[in-house]
């Protein structure tokens, strides 16, 4: 499917994902935001495609000095607070380095009958300035434990068993469309135009679907620049059923704006308007950000799993 081949000219030095592959990415990037699923730690690495939050409107009472009456002010619109994080985004350079370096935590919850697991695995994307170069990836092992004290105590009652049966950290990298023949860099970063460029590779699935299925992976695992992510919020916003809520958490507890679509959450810092995390809405798993952007730091020689 024409929408589904890889990313030849943005991503050249990708290696070929197979037909399983593919499907397992297309149900995953155009059905997770309709659908529930539990999340697992493939042989094959989860594919780079994840989420948003809730953000709510309203009015704070604010104590006159005489304490005889209160009057109220108006608390920001969730979309005026996303439009703000947007523009200090959009206002930042692209970056300097030979490197564009991607840190995150993979997050999944799994939930038996008496208590919650909670798996993590930190995963480093490094991308060349030099497309010839390629891509490095270093993911770290995938660690396991009770989600909290009691989940713990449970566990223990049940005898102990193995938390992580059959982890690995998945070895295989692959991108899960043909988007353009620009390089991600060079991508339009006018909303309009960005989402004319975007719909053109999409020959037959739903606008709305496609749109928040490719915005994820530009925003998680591309070098986009900052005037382009924050064309890409502007473009979520924009699209029917994708709400915009003021005051998400994300599963770290770091506070944000969110675009929400369906069970799907993408959390934005507000005041730099960074991306902090793409997670379910249930908290069942996460893609966590702990920092990106271009580096004068040298990257690994070749790719490292744990």
């Amino acid at each position: 499917m024409k929408e589904f081949q890889l990313i030849d000219e943005v991503m050249p030095q990708a290696p070929p994902a197979d037909h399983a592959t593919l499907t397992a990415a297309r149900a995953r990037m155009l059905g997770a935001a309709r659908r529930r699923h539990r999340p697992v730690w493939p042989r094959v690495a989860l594919a780079a495609v994840a989420a948003s939050a809730v953000m709510a409107g309203g009015f704070v009472a604010v104590p006159l000095l005489d304490r005889t009456s209160v009057q109220t002010a108006a608390m920001p619109d969730a979309g005026a607070v996303l439009a703000a994080a947007a523009d200090r985004l959009a206002a930042r350079p692209p970056g300097t380095g030979a490197w564009w370096r991607r840190e995150m935590v993979q997050v999944a919850r799994m939930k038996t009958a008496t208590y919650t697991v909670e798996q993590r695995v930190s995963d480093v994307l490094w991308a060349s300035r030099d497309r010839a170069v390629g891509y490095r990836t270093q993911r770290g092992p995938v660690s396991a434990k009770p989600l909290t004290p009691a989940d713990e105590q449970a566990w223990k009652a049940a005898g102990s068993p193995d938390l992580c049966t059959g982890c690995q950290s998945g070895k295989t990298y692959f991108t899960p469309l043909k988007l353009t023949t620009k390089p991600v860099t060079e991508l339009p970063t006018e909303p309009g135009a960005l989402r004319a460029e975007l719909l053109r590779a999409n020959d037959r699935e739903a606008p709305e679907a496609w749109l928040w299925g490719v915005s994820k992976w530009l925003l998680l695992d591309a070098e986009s620049t900052p005037a382009t992510r924050a064309a890409l919020y502007r473009v979520l916003a924009g699209l029917p059923g994708v709400r915009v809520e003021n005051d998400v958490t994300d599963i770290e507890g770091r506070t944000g704006v969110a675009l929400t679509y369906g069970r799907q959450q993408i959390i934005i810092d507000r005041d730099s308007g960074n991306l902090l995390a793409i997670q379910e809405g249930d908290g069942s798993s996460a893609y966590v950000i702990g920092r990106m952007g271009w580096t004068h730091d040298p990257a690994p020689k070749e790719s490292t799993f744990s």
